[in-house]
């Protein structure tokens, strides 16, 4: 119990610390805990990427991928604390504030959130996925190996799955498995199930935000409403609720309910023409984790950032911004010619 209540404190914080990094580096308004929290987790599924994929083409030792990974985000955890420790004890203040301030729907949300999030913490739901996605998980912590070892059969693959290869999602999975000593299945299906719903719904509540700017009422009605669509979906097992609610630890489902909406919440800062340097190299980290997910986010997030590129590029009249999508696309570049190499 003490292991995962660890590691349910360490998605809690360290998101949060790594996030000021990206947050801390925005104009004062629109600097917030919820967006440091959620930049936070997009920053360390970027650089999980970054980091893993060598390892994984050369079949090094999952240990050795907890070294490196695990040193890279305490350093960057120290920087950001070293960096924005003032910046830090304003938002908090700002965020009690808030909270304070918050009208009755955004209490309402609130309870409906955490209520989502304990029925993963109370319940269980099988999903077949699970076969390889908790499966990888738990066979890379059994064998200290990162996607060598097939999860089906137990022997090591002679040629790595072109489809799942470039996307390690589980072995994040892994890695906080390891880092925790939880197993991969409860770290899945209860630690990060919960931690991600959470997550996907604080998404959402940006974007309200920025929707209706200086109107937190309507803002708070936003959010209840995508509640609302999220909780009545179940009419298919297809539908972006639905991995929402059984299937959130699972890559896919966290590109559709968090990505997605986070790389619509960056585009509308951009359009707006609010960027500074650092949102598109937080932008260029998103690409990144869209790429880690999900096979389907190497294209699908290179597909949305391009056309958002050429919508504003003709807006503006300006080959500038197409230029700088373009840049930001380079991962999936990267990840779809490794694909062709290797299918």
């Amino acid at each position: 119990m003490a292991n995962l209540i660890a590691l349910f404190m360490i998605l809690l914080i360290v998101p949060g610390i790594i996030g000021m990094l990206y947050a801390g580096s925005l104009p004062e308004d629109r600097r917030s805990m919820l967006l440091g929290w959620a930049a936070g987790f997009v920053i360390l599924w970027g650089i999980f990427e970054v980091v893993a994929l060598p390892l994984i083409f050369q079949r090094q030792s999952l240990d050795l991928l907890c070294m490196i990974y695990g040193g890279i985000v305490i350093l960057l955890a120290v920087i950001s604390v070293i960096a924005n420790r003032r910046k830090m004890a304003m938002m908090a203040v700002k965020g009690i504030a808030s909270l304070r301030s918050l009208p009755v729907m955004g209490w309402v949300n609130l309870l409906l959130v955490l209520g989502q999030a304990y029925v993963y913490v109370r319940y269980l739901h099988i999903d077949e996925d699970d076969a390889l996605y908790v499966g990888a998980a738990t066979t890379a912590v059994s064998t200290n190996t990162i996607f060598s070892v097939s999860p089906y059969t137990g022997m090591e693959y002679t040629a790595l799955p072109t489809r799942y290869v470039l996307s390690p999602f589980f072995s994040f999975v892994a890695f906080l498995s390891r880092i925790s000593g939880v197993h991969p299945a409860v770290t899945a299906h209860v630690v990060l199930a919960a931690t991600l719903i959470i997550l996907s719904y604080a998404v959402y509540a940006l974007l309200g935000r920025k929707l209706f700017s200086g109107q937190p009422a309507q803002a708070a009605y936003f959010l209840f409403f995508v509640i609302l669509l999220t909780l009545f979906s179940g009419y298919t097992v297809y539908t972006q609720g639905m991995f929402t609610l059984v299937r959130i630890w699972q890559g896919k489902a966290v590109l559709c309910a968090i990505l997605v909406p986070m790389a619509f919440y960056m585009m509308l800062h951009l359009w707006e023409g609010e960027s500074v340097r650092a949102d598109w190299l937080f932008l260029l980290l998103l690409m990144c984790a869209c790429c880690m997910v999900s096979s389907m986010g190497i294209m699908l997030g290179a597909v949305m950032l391009g056309i958002f590129g050429i919508l504003s590029a003709a807006r503006n009249k300006s080959i500038k911004m197409l230029i700088y999508t373009a840049l930001c696309c380079i991962p999936n570049m990267i990840c779809a010619a490794i694909y062709l190499a290797i299918h």
